[in-house]
Formats: structure tokens, sequence, C-alpha cells
């Protein structure tokens, strides 16, 4: 079987709404994370000490994948989405506490579960959009257009620094992550109403 036409599985909401979810964990986490070491030297701490943050923040990004899968279970997978941009906007409120060595290690541990929870989740909603006939195609575009995000966040993150700041430049995440948790729960909403209609 040849599966239903590219634009026709790209343009279903719940692809594009799990695809922005997955690009926003990934972006987020790359700005950020990118950053923080220089963030860190330029408010005079040394290269260990902001290495030791980045080991915490990687613990956070992939320890949690120990029970993810089961949180969406347990939960649904749009309410564990959720649950990472509620992490990743603790991080960017962790960040206007100070620039001592608690405040990076606890924003950046922050940045990880969020990303986990966010980016894994993302990656399981998109799962439920395609077939098996149309998965090659489907994943494909998912993880270009998630590879062209972390990239340009990659790119960015030093010019951003620079020209606002380490406080500024997470608060202008914010934005972002609020169309995020927008999406998600305009999504539950359809579902809702989905299943609604359905059940009359």
């Amino acid at each position: 079987a040849q599966g239903r036409p590219l634009g026709t599985i790209v343009s279903q909401p719940t692809y594009l709404v799990a695809l922005f979810g997955a690009a926003t964990g990934y972006g987020v986490m790359i700005l950020a994370m990118t950053a923080t070491p220089i963030a860190m030297v330029h408010n005079h701490h040394d290269l260990s000490t902001a290495a030791a943050v980045i080991q915490l923040h990687v613990l956070g990004m992939f320890l949690p994948s120990f029970f993810t899968g089961s949180l969406i279970t347990r939960f649904g997978v749009l309410r564990v989405m959720l649950s990472g941009v509620a992490l990743l906007t603790g991080h960017v409120v962790m960040t206007l506490t100070g620039n001592g060595f608690g405040s990076y290690a606890s924003a950046l541990v922050l940045l990880g579960v969020g990303w986990n929870f966010l980016y894994v989740g993302g990656t399981t909603l998109l799962t439920t959009t395609y077939t098996a006939a149309e998965k090659g195609r489907a994943q494909a575009i998912n993880d270009m257009t998630i590879f062209v995000v972390g990239l340009a966040c990659s790119f960015s993150a030093g010019a951003l620094l620079q020209a606002f700041g380490w406080q500024m430049l997470n608060v202008l995440l914010l934005p972002w992550l609020a169309l995020a948790a927008l999406c998600l729960i305009w999504l539950g909403w359809r579902q809702r109403l989905a299943a609604s209609a359905f059940a009359d």
C-alpha cells in the first residue's frame, strides 16, 4: 500500500501539534543549553563548574526516559507534554533567580526533564498519525524539521546571549512555550469533542 499523499499526512492537526511540540522541546533545550556555559563563564564561573551543570542537565534529559513511557500510558500523552511545557517554563523562572551555581543547576535540570517529556511525548503522539506504509515519509519530515529548528537555535544562541543577556534570552522563550501549551490544550479539546460525537 502506498498510503496517503504526504500533504494529507502532514496537514493533520495531530501531526502538526506533535511536530510543533517536539520541535519546541528540542529547540528550547538546544538554545538554552548552548548558551549556558557561555553565560556561566561570563558570570565568573570556571569551566569545571559549567561542565558540572551540563552533566546534571544531561542526567535530567535521559534519566526520566525510564518512566516517561509509563507516565504517558497512565496520564495520556497530551498531559505529559503539557507537563514538559510547565517544566521548561520552570527553567525560565529559575534563570531569573540569579547567577549562582544553584540557579544554573536547577534551571538546567528542569530544562532536561522538560525536554524529555515534551520531545518523547511529541514523538509518541506522532506515531498515531500514520500507517506503516506512511511511516518513512512522516518520520522524515518530522526529523528534518526538528533538526533544522535545533540547528537554527544552536547557531543563534551566542548572538542572542550577546544581544539580550542570559535572563532575557530565556524570558524570550516564554511566548514560544505559551503557544505550544495552547496548541496542546486545543488538540485535547478537539479530541474530547470528537470522542463525544462518536459516543453520541
